[in-house]
């Protein structure tokens, strides 16, 4: 994609990040004098009219979502737009970094955060993810990528891209279909059933995992792997792979990573509530927390070859009987 200059009134200024099918810019709005982060792709340059309706359909759905979510921790859409085949995003610009960056697979990890930094920033995703489910949103890709913290190492969740808005887009992407990032979806994403709020618990949940040891819970040589440990695997404890980890985040992290989703928190409020107790060393009912350790789940995982070859965490949506499916990058 050619790098652009103008969008609308909008001035580019740098490329900040690439994917797979488009750029997000900082940019100024000379009207307001503010300085904003602009999403863009090129539309006129996917030649599937399929996958341009696909990608038509995410930008709006996208600026729908968040434009009717009002909080802290997640990023401010201001405007939306197409021209000359070109469609944007105009958002909030957030001075800092992806958590991603902290969690990058090709550096020797190290525990940038204090375990207080950690449940404190894992507490203001589950409240974004908590607002955004009682507003009807499932966000359904919720990864490292997709956090921004600022300087302050304040949460900011972003990309609603493939959000599922449940009152008013019921019909989009419905079961049946994969969506989602390999490495932080839930086993029912991976088995193509139907993705509810506790799909966005899951993913959470594997954040968490990150926060509390530096590795993901769910690993394997090449996407198809990942989706066996996903689906059948259990995870190490935490407390086992550091002494500083009390078993109490165990239970939690447990209970997050269910295999069933009802087996899950009923919502992020509450699994919120458990990681604040979990680090005050208060008591957590093991009865209500631990959930089975083996479950039969549903054994057919979409394999394609295409999708294991390339990057792990970028955005898949995909058919799940192996229709040829699309990656959207980090």
């Amino acid at each position: 994609m050619n790098e652009l200059k103008q969008l609308g009134r909008y001035q580019l200024l740098r490329v900040l990040g690439r994917g797979a099918m488009g750029l997000v810019y900082e940019g100024v709005d000379p009207k307001l004098n503010r300085r904003v982060a602009i999403k863009v792709i090129q539309m006129s340059r996917i030649d599937d009219p399929a996958l341009r309706a696909e990608y038509a359909s995410r930008f709006i759905t996208e600026a729908q979502a968040v434009a009717r979510l009002n909080h802290p921790n997640i990023v401010t859409v201001y405007d939306f737009g197409e021209e000359n085949g070109v469609a944007y995003l105009v958002m909030e610009l957030i001075a800092g970094e992806e958590l991603g960056s902290y969690f990058d697979d090709s550096q020797v990890f190290t525990l940038d955060f204090t375990l207080e930094d950690s449940v404190r920033m894992t507490c203001e995703l589950l409240d974004a993810v908590d607002y955004a489910h009682q507003h009807g949103i499932i966000h359904r890709d919720i990864k490292p990528a997709n956090v921004m913290l600022s300087g302050q190492l304040r949460v900011k969740l972003t990309d609603f891209g493939v959000a599922r808005m449940q009152d008013v887009n019921a019909n989009h992407t419905e079961a049946g279909t994969m969506v989602g990032t390999p490495s932080y979806m839930s086993p029912e994403q991976i088995t193509g059933q139907a993705v509810g709020p506790r799909s966005d618990i899951f993913a959470v949940g594997i954040i968490l995992y990150q926060f509390l040891t530096g590795e993901k819970p769910f690993k394997g040589q090449g996407l198809f792997a990942v989706q066996q440990q996903i689906v059948y695997g259990q995870p190490e404890l935490p407390s086992s792979l550091s002494p500083l980890i009390s078993p109490m985040f165990d239970r939690v992290v447990l209970r997050a990573l269910a295999k069933r989703p009802e087996d899950r928190y009923p919502s992020a409020r509450d699994f919120r509530d458990d990681l604040r107790r979990a680090l005050n060393g208060e008591t957590i009912g093991v009865n209500d927390t631990m959930p089975p350790q083996a479950r039969e789940v549903n054994p057919f995982l979409p394999r394609n070859a295409a999708l294991e070859a390339s990057d792990p965490d970028a955005t898949v949506i995909t058919g799940i009987n192996g229709v040829p499916g699309m990656r959207t990058g980090e």
